[in-house]
């Protein structure tokens, strides 16, 4: 470095860790200034010396960057013959891609390939001669070629030892740096241990465990740790650090602090919150959206510039719940939000006005576009929206931001490549771009660094750890390349497509990583199958464990609960007495506390109640809804059973089709679902309600005498409860009958002493006078009828049964036993009495295990536990 060498390493990993090498040896040195380090990746030179070129001659091609390249390979196999026939063109043109790429790195001659007259290889030269003449006709060369064009090197040169170098590139380099770098010895004996652990989890929580006991008895530790599949594992990975070496990431506070630990490879850049928002925002901007993403997109903190108006696009989100549609355009979503805004909650939403300056960028340019002027609109469009607020991001948030713009760039330089597209088909692009490029933010290399590439490290650690050393994994497996010959490959040094090469690249790598620091660990687990694992042959036979114990998986959770002190237990299962001012939500209320005390109490003086969800047409509630006020208009027409039974087909066609649409048009007053539901629900309704008047034709004679009945006032316990009947009928003989309709599955929940739901046991206490049945109207598609606790047979069908009464001698006697029951429930709520004492199916209807802490094992009972 000093006297100005360009290094060269085969991979950008490598060439990260050697420049915080450097850097840190100058820090230790105590140097302010230095020079920058001047190392690079092999590819990532080559396009610079490329890039010099093209400074001096205008005219010459210019070179494909990576998502040009993937565009271009997938268009070249699905324009192909066999395109049609093949079920993943992405995964075909990946093969294609990696195939042609390895002809280059190997030195492969296209002839020998067409020697070898398989399909495979066919098709292989097929997309190969296809590519290079739609490169030539667009002026564009491939990557894989600018080594065969690179004339002279204007500076010198050198370059590390290491086994991933591919044959071309060794031997240029052999040929053209001037000299090969080896690493420099340690000079202290190594000691290595090895591992089996009994599962893949444990097997990181171990590897965790060793780099936090090093850390903490030595100040400078620094590990290489090796993870084959890290791809796979990266989520598992990442718990088990944290939870060893970072639990701060998991408090509720918005400072994560810095980990001793960090992964290679980045993550998809689409998982970053500033490029998640944006490519939500734009796909959100064109076609029909749920209101799931809206919900989503308006509470997004990206949006918010303070928790004042996190507030207020909550506030506003539980407005929308009740009155929005199940999915909309951006433009519907924006002018309800407004209205909404304005009429409820008498302010503005800041996260409303940045949509919709988001949607006046983005109306600038509408019809089918290059690129180059999409990434000017999407610019516009997110600077004005979810980037407006990017004084508040962390280094990360930016990185990852400015990691977007440069794609952005990338795609704005291929017009000549992608052409015009539409605004939803170059978002699409876009997104998926967006999650095929890693990005790995720039925070250093800290002490502990995982790395998915199975090479040599080069440097030298104080530590080192790979895992999957078994027997199925070390040596890999053959794994040749897709499309191109296997003999070829051999034939060639591709590694992977033999096994004789993969032992011979296994042992090497194992020497290397022997060397590279004063202390080894190779691992292996069993897998979770249950199958067991066998060491590798090639470990070292003297192997011994590192430590005594063995470290077991610790979640956050399980680490939080160890350090966590001794709590005093103390049941609490009184609230404070019900104070003046406060309101009961009627039935509602008496009904949670009959089934649960706590639920009373949760959902009446908590407020806990669940959020609605907009659904796709009518909801339940709303359907309920729309029975009562089809069925009041219905028989505040006919009066009686008598007009009922002179109706004629016609006419009853008729007063059903006007109760429907009249219920229909009060409902949408409220929220509107849309044309072709309010159809939907037209027909349904009508079907529903012609099954109904049938059931109705088979009473006794009858004359409605009250209908939807509200705002009356019952007390119990000294508490108010509001109570709205639905229909009371009078017999020819003067006695009474209750009905409350329910549109959906309906049964006798109102016995016992602590009911499932004393709805009819309420009402009757407000109407005792000459009652002789209360009853369930079940008015729905599938089953219409009356579900009654009744003193008398006949009431609702010639040869009906009295009900048993609950072993009492007549509907009186039963609403004198009902009286105590409600009073006693009303009693318990005005008290406060709020434990945790559900009935048998009360668990089974209830949003609230996670605030009572009911014991888990109630949510396995069977209806036949007691």
């Amino acid at each position: 470095m000093s006297a100005g060498q360009t290094v060269l390493t085969p991979n950008a990993e490598l060439a990260t860790a050697l420049i915080d090498a450097i850097e840190r040896f100058h820090r230790q040195a105590g140097h302010e200034l230095w020079p920058t380090a001047r190392v690079r990746d092999f590819d990532g030179w080559l396009r610079d010396q490329y890039f010099r070129r093209q400074f001096r001659d205008a005219g010459s091609a210019r070179c494909l960057n990576e998502l040009e390249e993937r565009e271009l390979w997938r268009s070249v196999v699905t324009q192909s013959a066999v395109g049609a026939d093949l079920l993943d063109i992405e995964g075909a043109a990946r093969s294609a891609r990696r195939a042609r790429r390895a002809i280059y790195e190997y030195g492969i001659p296209l002839a020998a390939i067409a020697g070898h007259g398989t399909d495979e290889s066919h098709t292989l030269l097929e997309w190969n001669t296809q590519f290079d003449a739609r490169c030539r006709m667009l002026g564009y060369l491939s990557t894989d070629q600018l080594l065969g064009i690179l004339n002279g090197v204007p500076e010198v040169i050198a370059w590390i030892d290491s086994p991933n170098w591919r044959p071309v590139a060794r031997r240029w380099l052999q040929k053209n740096a001037r000299l090969m770098l080896a690493p420099r010895s340690l000079g202290a004996a190594t000691s290595c241990h090895s591992l089996h652990a009994e599962s893949p989890d444990e097997e990181l929580a171990a590897v965790a465990a060793w780099a936090r006991a090093n850390l903490l008895a030595q100040e400078n530790f620094r590990a290489w740790v090796c993870v084959p599949d890290l791809s796979l594992r990266r989520t598992d990975l990442i718990d088990a650090f944290d939870a060893a070496l970072a639990p701060q990431r998991f408090s509720l506070s918005n400072e994560e602090g810095a980990a001793p630990y960090a992964v290679a490879g980045g993550t998809p850049l689409a998982q970053y919150a500033p490029v998640r928002v944006a490519l939500e925002t734009l796909a959100a901007s064109s076609g029909a959206i749920s209101f799931e993403r809206f919900s989503a997109l308006l509470r997004a903190p990206e949006l918010q510039a303070s928790a004042d108006e996190a507030s207020a696009a909550a506030l506003l989100d539980l407005q929308l719940r009740g009155r929005a549609p199940s999915e909309a355009t951006m433009d519907a979503w924006l002018g309800l939000s407004e209205r909404i805004a304005r009429l409820q909650l008498s302010r503005s939403v800041q996260a409303i006005a940045r949509l919709n300056a988001v949607m006046q960028a983005l109306d600038n340019a509408r019809d089918s576009q290059p690129f180059s002027r999409w990434i000017c609109v999407w610019i516009n469009a997110l600077e004005a929206g979810p980037w407006s607020l990017r004084h508040r991001w962390s280094s990360t948030e930016y990185q990852s931001a400015q990691r977007l713009r440069e794609l952005l760039a990338t795609l704005a330089s291929a017009d000549q490549l992608f052409g015009t597209h539409s605004r939803q088909s170059a978002q699409r692009i876009l997104a998926v771009a967006a999650r095929n490029t890693a990005f790995q933010p720039q925070t250093g290399i800290p002490s502990i660094w995982i790395s998915g590439q199975v090479g040599d490290p080069w440097l030298n650690y104080d530590g080192l750890w790979v895992t999957a050393c078994n027997a199925q994994r070390w040596p890999a497996p053959v794994d040749p390349i897709p499309l191109l010959p296997v003999t070829l490959q051999r034939e060639f040094g591709v590694i992977a497509a033999g096994a004789a090469s993969q032992l011979a690249f296994a042992i090497d790598l194992q020497n290397r990583w022997q060397v590279r620091a004063t202390i080894s660990v190779f691992s292996y687990a069993d897998p979770l199958d249950g199958s067991g694992a066998t060491s590798s042959a090639l470990l070292p036979p003297e192997l011994a464990l590192p430590w005594s114990h063995r470290a077991r998986p610790r979640p956050h959770w399980h680490l939080a609960q160890a350090r966590a002190p001794v709590l005093e237990r103390f049941t609490d299962e009184w609230a404070p007495p019900f104070a003046n001012g406060e309101h009961t939500h009627g039935v509602a209320t008496l009904r949670a506390q009959s089934r649960c005390p706590f639920r009373g109490f949760a959902e009446t003086r908590l407020k806990a109640q669940p959020l609605d969800k907009p659904t796709p047409g009518f909801n339940d509630r709303e359907r309920g809804e729309l029975l009562h006020g089809a069925l009041e208009h219905v028989w505040s027409t006919l009066l009686s059973w008598s007009a009922l039974n002179a109706l004629s087909a016609q006419a009853q066609t008729q007063l059903i089709q006007v109760s429907v649409a009249l219920a229909i048009s009060k409902q949408c007053l409220k929220r509107d679902p849309g044309a072709p539901w309010r159809q939907r629900e037209q027909l349904r309704m009508q079907g529903v309600l012609s099954k109904w008047l049938e059931v109705e034709r088979l009473r006794q004679p009858f004359y409605v005498e009250t209908l939807e009945q509200g705002s009356l006032a019952a007390i119990y316990g000294g508490l108010a409860f509001k109570v709205r009947l639905d229909r009371v009928d009078r017999l020819i003989d003067g006695e009474r009958v209750l009905i409350d309709y329910k549109s959906g599955m309906a049964n006798a929940d109102w016995r016992g002493e602590r009911p499932d739901n004393p709805q009819l046991p309420v009402y009757a206490l407000l109407r005792p006078e000459a009652l002789v049945a209360v009853a369930y109207g079940r008015v729905n598609a599938g089953d219409c009828g009356f579900i009654a606790e009744t003193e008398r047979g006949g009431v609702f069908k010639p040869n009906g049964r009295i009900t048993r009464l609950e072993g009492l001698p007549n509907l009186a006697a039963l609403i004198t036993v009902w009286a105590q029951r409600i009073e006693k429930l009303g009693q318990e709520l005005a008290a406060g009495y709020a434990a945790v004492a559900p009935t048998l199916q009360a668990c089974k209807s209830c949003h609230l295990q996670g605030l009572c802490r009911i014991p888990s094992a109630l949510d396995d009972l069977d209806r036949t536990d007691e």
